[in-house]
């Protein structure tokens, strides 16, 4: 077949696989689990280089629970999961029962999540004997922890085509987190929100990161919103009812790729509610810009508008946003097959001229 040839079914099929996967998606996950972690540290298993005896890893686990769930187009149910249970751990070790509840939840255009652990008495242990194998006997060192967790994760991918000017324009997104972090037991345990607006390439248009640590009764939170980091802590619950706003610069005729990814997360005792809402408030284009949204899904739900005057056009179809036709630019998934897809046209022209 001639290099032509293999080019052109190439990149026939690279086309192909953008059309394909021209719908981004919603997911959402849940999981968590009780388990004793025990670390035993013995010359039977070996010797490091600095002649020090090895050490192995294990766990038992007491329960775990995970589910998933995620749509790619408007016609898919939206992912709702929730996991967890009551688990009674080893009582004989003095461990209580644990319970444990971890939910995700995403719209396009929004992310919920929440996780929470209750009950958990931490227990540490250790132990020095002998590890006996027929006649012959080795020193060992055994250590064991109980730890639990929980984490609920949501998150939503979305392509807006921009159109309706030359060079680069700037958006302006502002997005409402509304949520807690608490202590369900002072003594132990923690409670954390990891929030992020990225793009493409990974930069980070705006972020809330919190975190709660029952033994002080202690937060801190960092928050990066319109160009700025801002950190602040306190004592107590931490309640967060605020706007951020990220800006972000794009290039016109292109795609412009926005992930919005929430997680909260507990160990030991703790609750991080944000069930409520990390809502998409707002999407300030340039006056006169045109912008079609490529997973279908409603420009209500990214709270699109335009500057100055409040002139622009929400586009039923591509071809308005483009200013005439052309497939969409692939989105990350399909950047990775086109290079492995050049790469093979690189290597098969490399080959030819060789021979």
């Amino acid at each position: 077949m001639s290099l032509r040839a293999l080019t052109l079914l190439g990149l026939a099929a690279l086309a192909c696989t953008a059309q394909a996967q021209s719908q981004y998606r919603v997911f959402a996950e849940a999981y968590s689990g009780y388990y004793n972690s025990i670390q035993t540290t013995s010359p039977v298993f070996g010797l490091d280089p600095g002649g020090n005896p090895n050490t192995v890893y294990g766990s038992v686990y007491y329960g775990y629970d995970y589910l998933s769930g995620a749509a790619y187009d408007q016609a898919t149910p939206l992912p709702n999961v929730t996991a967890g249970g009551v688990w009674a751990g080893d009582a004989s070790q003095g461990m209580t029962p644990v319970t444990a509840n971890a939910y995700g939840m995403t719209d396009w255009g929004s992310n919920h999540a929440s996780a929470s652990l209750a009950g958990f008495t931490p227990v540490s242990q250790s132990y020095d004997g002998q590890f006996v194998v027929g006649a012959t006997s080795w020193p060992m060192h055994v250590e064991s922890n109980n730890q639990t967790y929980a984490t609920g994760r949501s998150a939503w991918e979305e392509l807006y085509q921009i159109g309706g000017g030359t060079g680069t324009g700037t958006f302006t997104g502002t997005i409402h987190i509304d949520g807690s972090l608490a202590g369900i037991t002072t003594g132990n345990g923690g409670a954390s929100i990891d929030w992020s607006l990225r793009s493409f390439s990974n930069q980070v248009v705006a972020s809330v990161y919190a975190s709660y640590d029952a033994g002080s009764d202690h937060w801190n939170k960092s928050v990066y919103s319109d160009g700025l980091w801002t950190y602040t802590d306190g004592n107590g619950t931490l309640t967060i009812n605020e706007d951020v706003v990220g800006s972000y610069s794009f290039t016109y005729g292109a795609a412009l790729y926005l992930k919005s990814e929430l997680s909260t997360s507990i160990s030991g005792n703790g609750a991080a509610d944000f069930s409520n809402t990390v809502q998409f408030t707002g999407m300030q284009l340039p006056q006169g810009s045109t912008v079609y949204v490529l997973s279908g899904a409603a420009a209500s739900d990214y709270g699109i508008s335009f500057a100055g005057n409040g002139s622009g056009t929400i586009c039923q179809n591509l071809a308005c946003a483009t200013g005439g036709g052309g497939l969409p630019i692939p989105e990350p998934e399909t950047y990775a097959l086109l290079l492995s897809g050049l790469s093979v046209i690189a290597w098969v022209a490399r080959r030819r001229r060789s021979r």
